[in-house]
């Protein structure tokens, strides 16, 4: 049993860290605080004892910890958000405070599944064959890596309703707002008559529909695989964190 609370720091970069957020939140021994990027789509909507939504650079950060006596780090970051894992290490050693990571399991092919693994949207763009039909599942960030596929044909999964101009002449925006169902991503891409999926392999239930719908209707997938990190003492379950606090805090 602790004798005192425990300012925990968690930096969120997905559903599932907000989870983790929430599930501590009821915990009266931790206060918690969290980090959500102002740029990300995440909202937390919890009374924490605090919420930043930038960390600017690495004195702030440091700052950040000491005048609010954070105790412990949870990298709760995005998959592919490598600078911020990067950044958690420096600073927490830094600060001389208990770090650990967070990050929920990739996902495996089946052998039903069809996929291609590459690191980047550069060796994805070269995996595609002439004349495909691709939908791309990775962000409106670097679709200038497919400019000189002129003979096929580009949809991009775009979240929400504001119109803008897609940057590939040969490709469209498909707009839409989460969760997408296996029924509902399967009769896009035979609408579309898609051909090839590209993704990122975040993990997680949130984006699998379309792997899913893949394996469903046999298209291939180019699967842009995550960065290396520099793991500590990586964690992809909740209650492996609460076994963590209960021997580290």
């Amino acid at each position: 049993m602790r004798s005192m609370s425990v300012n925990i720091l968690i930096l969120v970069g997905t559903g599932d860290g907000l989870q983790l957020a929430k599930e501590l939140c009821l915990h009266a021994e931790f206060n918690i605080y969290i980090f959500v990027n102002n740029r990300s789509r995440l909202r937390s909507n919890l009374k924490v004892a605090g919420e930043i939504s930038t960390l600017r650079n690495e004195d702030f950060f440091h700052r950040f910890l000491i005048e609010n006596g954070i105790g412990s780090l949870i990298d709760a970051s995005h998959p592919f958000d490598k600078e911020i894992t990067e950044l958690c290490k420096r600073v927490s050693k830094l600060a001389d405070i208990k770090l650990t990571h967070f990050l929920r399991p990739p996902w495996t092919p089946t052998i039903d599944d069809n996929w291609t693994s590459v690191r980047t949207l550069d060796e994805a763009a070269k995996t595609i064959p002439d004349g495909s039909n691709v939908f791309i599942a990775t962000g409106r960030i670097g679709l200038e890596k497919f400019s000189k596929l002129t003979s096929s044909k580009f949809f991009i999964r775009r979240l929400g309703k504001v119109k803008l101009q897609c940057p590939l002449d040969n490709g469209k925006f498909i707009y839409g707002n989460p969760p997408f169902s296996l029924k509902d991503e399967i009769s896009l891409f035979r609408s579309l008559k898609i051909d090839i999926l590209v993704i990122k392999n975040v993990g997680g239930e949130g984006s699998f529909a379309k792997v899913e719908a893949a394996r469903a209707i046999n298209i291939s997938v180019i699967m842009i695989e995550r960065p290396q990190k520099p793991w500590v003492n990586g964690i992809d379950t909740i209650p492996g964190i609460f076994k963590w606090m209960d021997h580290n805090l």
